[in-house]
């Protein structure tokens, strides 16, 4: 609800709440106390509006004038107000561009979808803390937009259905016709709440001693745009989420999409699925497993070829056969460069763990297990032990030192299959912008309905990041201008409206890092002007 610091209003004497918030202190009516099924005391309120902290008064919002129709006002001289639109403007025309606003209101509806938006932007600039929101659309965003404070925002999350998010995520990956590269991985989020049903612990990718949940995402390679989501209990494994994940294709309608997947998702079971249901795969697979050792060893001899030899100095192979109960072509490569690097970091760690070695007077037989990667161990009753380099294995181990492997079911080239299996890497970036610049880590939700609403909110947000970062890098890049996403909304922030009783006006007109950034977009500093004006 819209506030207008223009009116001013004595602070109600009872029946209120003021939040902790010192920054910005909002005023709730009590409409209903009562205890909730453990007894605890509780209330049901609405906003009224902010406390000015200096006057003591109440800044009032719309609902203010409904529960208190007899409030007395005091109306202030408006002040001119200096905004930094910059940022909001870019994400909103992003968003615009890729038909992306256009999708939410037909899955939503314009309220719905205006404020997720805005939520998405909100992320996107600030992060995953809801509380800032509100101060963030009075500095950063045009007066008369749609308003969304902390509680708006939590009934919003809860507001967004599975069938709302499908009947996007449809007309989202409907957007590209044609063959395309999908990029599938999981990442997971940390979470301290008890109400998130999905929560469990699991194999937590951050290091967190806390229940996570898990995020199953393709991305499209070509773009660089994430596609499609969905979230699972954080207990479950990634390999045996695969099928499930695959199963939402027909829902979506994706066709003529080959799946790009790490070694994580190579097992039995899923290359069988996927030739099952006629899905053409390109995964990474472990050189080591005994099904693809075969063919290293196959091709180890020759491999290192000139006719072999791919751009940028890899060589590889192509090995036909039955890989984990399949007929498909495993793709030997070999690298030098990689080779040396691997067995200098086999060295240092031989030589370490040699040190630590010497440096005990026991060995437990766990311990002595470990040390016996590269060690031969001789173990006393005791404890004391006797150990000395175990050459073969070392040498075995630097033996395979360069060579990786990649499974598919496709007729592709190995020069082909490496430049896709290599694009791959940024659905890892893309969650790396979810989880660091969109600061979901930590989910910061307390039940299922507002976890699954902001998972999409970011989601949104991270369309408009990827974007921006896939058109705006190589523009900068070819100026010899570097720039982060955050720099680039940073930046954009710095153009600012002064918004008073005469008008709204640029204060300064955009410099030339900023007529790039637009232009990458295929926007304008007038077009950037005439939305200033509003």
């Amino acid at each position: 609800m819209a506030l207008s610091t223009r009116i001013k209003v004595p602070l109600p004497e009872r029946g209120i709440i003021v939040s902790h918030n010192p920054k910005r202190p909002y005023v709730y009516k009590v409409l209903r106390t009562y205890r909730n099924q453990k007894g605890q005391p509780t209330n049901d309120c609405k906003s009224i509006g902010r406390l000015d902290a200096a006057s003591g008064m109440l800044i009032p919002n719309d609902y203010y004038w409904e529960a208190y129709p007899e409030g007395a006002v005091e109306t202030l001289p408006r002040p001119d107000a200096v905004r930094s639109i910059g940022a909001s403007f870019l994400l909103a025309k992003t968003l615009e561009g890729l038909g992306v606003s256009g999708m939410l209101e037909e899955a939503l509806g314009k309220a719905r979808a205006a404020g997720v938006e805005t939520v998405a932007s909100y992320m996107a600039r600030r992060g995953n803390v809801i509380d800032g929101i509100t101060d963030w659309q009075e500095t950063s965003t045009l007066s008369g937009q749609v308003k969304v404070d902390p509680r708006a925002a939590s009934r919003l999350f809860a507001s967004i259905s599975h069938a709302d998010k499908m009947a996007f995520f449809r007309a989202w990956a409907a957007r590209q016709d044609g063959p395309r590269y999908l990029a599938y991985d999981v990442t997971s989020f940390s979470t301290c709440a008890e109400g998130v049903g999905d929560a469990e612990w699991g194999h937590n990718r951050d290091g967190d001693r806390l229940p996570q949940i898990n995020l199953g995402c393709y991305l499209d390679q070509a773009t660089g745009l994430p596609v499609f989501y969905t979230t699972y209990p954080g207990s479950i494994v990634d390999k045996s989420h695969l099928a499930s994940m695959m199963a939402y294709n027909k829902d979506l309608g994706v066709k003529h999409a080959t799946f790009v997947m790490d070694r994580g998702f190579a097992s039995t079971a899923n290359i069988g699925h996927m030739r099952r249901h006629k899905l053409p795969y390109i995964l990474g697979v472990e050189s080591r497993h005994k099904t693809a050792r075969q063919a290293v060893e196959q091709v180890r001899d020759a491999i290192a070829e000139m006719p072999n030899r791919l751009p940028g100095g890899v060589y590889a192979k192509a090995v036909k056969g039955v890989f984990w109960g399949q007929p498909a072509t495993l793709h030997v490569f070999h690298d030098p460069v990689l080779r040396e690097q691997r067995r200098s970091e086999l060295t240092r760690a031989v030589e370490a763990e040699e040190d630590q070695l010497a440096q005990l007077a026991q060995l437990t037989a766990k311990q002595a297990k470990h040390y016996r990667r590269h060690f031969t161990i001789t173990l006393a009753e005791d404890g004391s032990f006797a150990f000395e380099r175990d050459w073969d294995k070392i040498t075995a181990a630097g033996r395979d030192a360069g060579f990786f492997c990649v499974l598919t079911s496709t007729d592709l080239p190995s020069k082909e299959i490496l430049a896709v299996y290599r694009r791959k890497d940024a659905i890892e970036k893309a969650f790396d912008d979810l989880k660091n610049h969109t600061d979901m880590k930590r989910l910061r939700t307390h039940s299922d309905e507002t976890t699954a609403g902001k998972m999409f909110c970011a989601f949104i947000s991270l369309i408009a990041v990827s974007q921006i970062q896939a058109k705006v890098g190589p523009v900068l890049k070819a100026s010899k201008q570097s720039a982060s996403k955050k720099d680039v909304l940073a930046d954009m922030d710095k153009i600012k409206i002064v918004d008073a009783s005469t008008g709204r006006r640029l204060i300064n007109p955009a410099t030339k890092l900023q007529r790039d950034i637009l232009e990458a977009l295929d926007l304008t500093e007038e077009g950037l002007k005439a939305h200033a004006a509003g």
